[in-house]
C-alpha cells in the first residue's frame, strides 16, 4: 500500500514538473519584441546600410488642379475678310511663321473692279461739285444768287463728300492702294494681310474656295507669352491667392515640373464646380504648345520641419517608426525604434514628428530598415 501511495506521489510530481517548464517556456516566446537593434560592423557593410542626419525640408498642404496652356486674346488672332471672293492665293500651311503684315490671302471678285470704278466717278465728280460749291458761295456773299440756290450747291458738294469718305474707307478696309486707283489702276484682288506675328495655327481655306464674310480662314497665334488656364475646385479656391507661386507638369510631355505664378483669380464657380485660375510661368523659354493638359500643385500653409528621406521610415506593429542611432562603437551599431507620426510624403521624404525628443545632431538609419524589421 506505502509503495502504490509513493508511485503516486511521484507521477503527480513529474506532471506538475512538466506543466511549470512549459509555462515558463510559453513566458519566454511571448517576450515583447525589444526595441533595440545591434548591427555589426560586419553586417553594416554588408547590407549596403546608410545612416543619415534629419534635414530641414519645407512641408505643405498639397492640393491638384488641371487645365491647359493657352495665350491671352490679342495674342490670338482670326483672320476673316469683310469681302466675300474666291480664293485665288494661299501658300501658307500650319505651323508657319509669319509676321504683322505678311500677305496671307488673296481673293478675287469682280465686284471689287465696279466698287472701285464707281469710288473714282464719285472722287471726280466731287472736285466739279466742289468748284460749284465755292463760286455759288462767293456769288451768293455778293447777292447775285438766291439762298436757296446755293443751298442747294452746298448739299449735293456735302453729300457726295461723305458718299466718297465712305468709299475711301471701304476701299482701305479692301487693303488696295487709293491712290493707284485714282490713276486708273483697277484691280479684281484684295489682299489679307497677317493682324499680328506668330504661327498658323488654323488654315480653313483651299485655292478655288469662295469666301463669304467674317468667315474665319486662318488663326495665328503668338506663343512668346502663354499662360496656364486652371480650374481650381471650389474646395481650394480660398487657398489660392494672387501671386501665389506653384508648379506644373506636362504628363504627355515629360516628367519635369516647372514653376509659375498666379496672375488672376477668377469670379464665379463654373458648372463642374470650379473656378479659373490664370497663372503666368515663370520662364517662358519652354517650347509649349498652346491645348497642352497640365497638372499644376498648389502649396498651402508651408512650414519647415526636420525629415527624412521615405526609405528611412518603415511600419511595425500597426505604428511608422524610425530607427535612431543610439550608440556607435568600433565594432557595431546599437539602433533604437522611435514611433513617428504617419504624415504624408512629399518628393519622397518625411517629416520626423515624434513624441520623443528628435534633435538636430540626431542621427538615422536611412536604407535598408524594412529589410532588419523583416528579419
Amino acid at each position: 500500500m506505502k509503495t502504490s501511495i509513493y508511485i503516486l506521489f511521484l507521477s503527480l510530481f513529474f506532471v506538475f514538473g512538466c506543466s511549470s517548464d512549459k509555462t515558463q517556456t510559453t513566458a519566454a516566446e511571448e517576450t515583447p519584441h525589444d526595441d533595440n537593434i545591434e548591427l555589426s560592423l560586419a553586417q553594416f557593410k554588408a547590407g549596403n546600410f546608410k545612416i543619415e542626419k534629419a534635414d530641414s525640408t519645407e512641408f505643405a498642404e498639397r492640393f491638384k488642379a488641371t487645365g491647359m496652356i493657352d495665350v491671352p486674346p490679342e495674342n490670338r488672332a482670326e483672320v476673316s475678310s469683310f469681302f466675300s471672293g474666291f480664293v485665288s492665293e494661299t501658300h501658307l500651311l500650319i505651323g508657319d511663321v509669319v509676321q504683322k503684315g505678311d500677305l496671307l490671302i488673296q481673293l478675287t471678285n469682280p465686284d471689287f473692279i465696279q466698287q472701285q470704278q464707281t469710288f473714282v466717278e464719285n472722287y471726280n465728280q466731287l472736285k466739279y461739285l466742289e468748284s460749284e460749291y465755292q463760286r455759288k458761295q462767293n456769288l451768293y456773299k455778293d447777292q447775285v444768287v438766291s439762298e436757296k440756290v446755293f443751298q442747294k450747291a452746298k448739299s449735293e458738294f456735302l453729300s457726295l463728300s461723305a458718299k466718297v469718305k465712305g468709299q475711301r474707307r471701304t476701299l482701305e478696309l479692301m487693303n488696295v492702294n487709293v491712290n493707284s486707283i485714282i490713276n486708273g489702276n483697277f484691280s479684281e484682288k484684295i489682299n489679307i494681310y497677317a493682324p499680328i506675328s506668330g504661327k498658323i495655327s488654323k488654315v480653313n481655306v483651299s485655292k478655288g474656295m469662295h469666301i463669304q464674310p467674317s468667315t474665319m480662314m486662318m488663326e495665328i497665334l503668338d506663343t512668346d507669352h502663354i499662360h496656364l488656364e486652371l480650374n481650381v475646385f471650389e474646395k481650394d479656391i480660398l487657398k489660392v491667392h494672387i501671386g501665389d507661386t506653384l508648379e506644373f507638369k506636362i504628363p504627355e510631355m515629360s516628367t519635369q515640373t516647372f514653376k509659375a505664378f498666379v496672375r488672376l483669380v477668377g469670379a464665379e464657380i463654373n458648372t463642374n464646380r470650379s473656378v479659373r485660375v490664370h497663372a503666368h510661368p515663370v520662364s517662358e523659354s519652354n517650347n509649349f504648345s498652346v491645348g497642352m493638359f497640365v497638372e499644376a500643385y498648389f502649396k498651402n500653409n508651408p512650414q519647415t520641419q526636420l525629415s527624412l528621406p521615405a526609405s528611412a521610415f518603415v511600419e511595425a506593429d500597426n505604428t511608422l517608426k524610425v530607427l535612431r542611432l543610439k550608440e556607435e562603437t568600433p565594432e557595431a551599431y546599437k539602433f533604437e525604434f522611435i514611433d513617428v507620426e504617419n504624415l504624408s510624403e512629399q518628393k519622397n521624404r518625411r517629416a520626423l514628428k515624434s513624441e520623443k525628443p528628435i534633435k538636430n545632431t540626431d542621427q538615422f538609419l536611412t536604407q535598408g530598415v524594412f529589410d532588419i524589421v523583416e528579419k
